[in-house]
């Protein structure tokens, strides 16, 4: 027992650390970095160099599952409600009426291709129908080149919230293959109630985590995450237990708690997209072992024309009925439509119909899983080639975060606040000597062109600049922001009285 972990512990650690190392040079060639995971993986499997042999969909869905809930969560926290709040209704069309209409489209189309049943072709079109969060986030985390900001929110909020209504549509679906029948007001009741309880679930959920994070105090710093990580899970099990869909509530509790001010909201930041990370190389690794190469080279014909179809027909189809009306235009909708990458979601939900109904999904998976390589290396490597061609692309200067835990120093006696030098404003130009601050007011950093500057006295600040501001009170915070905005307010904050120089 001892040896087998030990090799199991010597195998696992090369694949996670040759992913790592490959991810440093995947983006210099254009190649998406969970591609490369992916490559790992089936180079490591049972017809690759690495002979380890794997084919257990159970517990790969189960793995799956928990790997699925921490990515959807930091996708969650990545997205800021006031972004999306202008495209929330077309959001929320692309994944709920979008996932309908691509399941629709390419079922029928897989029907006819693949002379399969009505029902599983459905099953396929279900499973191919969301976008994945994973991969979408992954091209959008390049800090040097973005995308119009409008289109990046829309697929950010897209990509994290319809997996759950795809899952929904796919548990269903295999229900109907199994059984046989359904009941039409039970499947009624269920669209019905799944989403409505998953919010409900969130929403609850993050009203409380907010209220204990901020007044349980913990010791230890370290036990944040976990008790998070508590929350998380909390969500997904008990909204599937009330008949709810667990991974709706996942997403819904961390887009609320991430417009919320938080204690150490930074550490766990940083700390969740380590672990998604994580999640993304184990994921895909495994994936990646569970396919047979040999077995995805004799589907190829029919699974590059399922991917033709999806990338250049269905998804278009979609997005032009979804967007039909909104404020986005036609090239918009173009780049929108090619953004609609498949990842490891797909692949996921391909697993659970080889685990609830055997042999007859392993066609289904290996087309699944060719679909989703085909998609990632043509719309991946793609993606900002489009967008730079359609002139959504802009080069961007990376802006990181001030390393102060802004909610913690809110709890205390101090005053902090992140200012912005505007055009006009009196600090343009001057030091800081000049801009006589309150008594035991601080000018700890200045972030400026992407790069953070310690001051001193002798500092001038420059128009767009963005200042961090520490008083020694909360009451003196307004008169800090007012010396960098008013030359008046500055000039008058200090007054000499028979030769002593005293504060205002």
């Amino acid at each position: 027992m001892e040896a087998f972990l030990n090799n199991f512990l010597l195998a696992g650690s090369v694949i996670l650390l040759l992913s790592v190392l490959l991810s440093k040079s995947s983006s210099r060639f254009g190649l998406p970095i969970l591609i490369v995971f992916m490559v790992i993986g089936m180079l490591s499997g049972s017809e690759g160099i690495g002979g380890i042999h794997f084919e257990n969909y159970e517990l790969t869905h189960s793995l799956s599952l928990i790997a699925l809930c921490l990515i959807i969560f930091s996708g969650g926290i990545e997205t800021e409600i006031k972004d999306i709040k202008g495209n929330l209704g077309r959001g929320v069309a692309l994944s709920s009426a979008g996932i309908l209409i691509t399941t629709g489209v390419v079922g029928i189309f897989v029907h006819f291709l693949l002379k399969i049943t009505l029902l599983e072709s459905m099953l396929v079109g279900a499973i191919l129908s969301a976008t994945d969060a994973a991969a979408v986030f992954s091209v959008f985390k390049d800090k040097k080149a973005q995308v119009v900001a409008p289109n990046k929110n829309l697929l950010k909020f897209e990509s994290g919230s319809n997996d759950p209504m795809a899952y929904f549509l796919v548990t269903i679906i295999l229900g109907l293959i199994e059984s046989g029948n359904v009941d039409p007001f039970d499947l009624g009741m269920s669209f019905l109630l799944n989403p409505a309880v998953g919010l409900f679930v969130g929403w609850v959920l993050s009203k409380a985590f907010i209220s204990l994070n901020n007044i349980i105090n913990l010791e230890f710093i370290g036990l944040y995450p976990a008790l998070t990580l508590s929350f998380l899970f909390l969500n997904y099990s008990l909204a599937v237990q009330f008949g709810g869909n667990g991974f709706l509530a996942i997403y819904v509790f961390g887009l609320l708690i991430s417009s919320k001010k938080i204690l150490h909201k930074t550490f766990l930041y940083s700390f969740y997209d380590g672990v998604s990370w994580l999640s993304q190389i184990g994921l895909f690794v495994m994936l990646g072992l569970l396919v047979f190469p040999s077995r995805l080279m004799k589907i190829a014909p029919e699974g590059l024309v399922i991917a033709g179809f999806l990338i250049l027909i269905a998804r278009p189809v979609t997005i032009f009925l979804c967007l039909a009306f909104s404020r986005f235009n036609f090239k918009d909708k173009v780049f929108i439509s090619w953004a609609g990458l498949k990842g490891a979601t797909p692949i996921v939900f391909a697993s659970l119909a080889a685990v609830k109904i055997g042999d007859r999904a392993h066609i289904l998976f290996d087309v699944v899983f060719f679909v989703v390589l085909v998609s990632a290396l043509i719309q991946g490597v793609t993606l900002k080639f489009v967008a730079k061609r359609l002139g959504l692309l802009y080069e961007a200067i990376e802006d990181p975060s001030f390393p102060i835990d802004f909610e913690v120093l809110e709890k205390t006696k101090n005053g902090i606040r992140e200012i912005v030098i505007e055009q006009g404003d009196f600090a343009i130009e001057k030091r800081v000597v000049d801009l006589n601050l309150p008594n035991g007011c601080l000018v700890l950093f200045i972030k400026r062109d992407g790069s953070f500057v310690i001051p001193d006295g002798s500092t001038s600040f420059l128009e767009r600049d963005r200042v961090l501001v520490v008083t020694k009170s909360k009451g003196d915070i307004e008169d800090a922001v007012q010396c960098f905005k008013d030359q008046k307010v500055s000039e008058s904050a200090f007054f000499t009285v028979e030769g002593n120089e005293k504060v205002h």
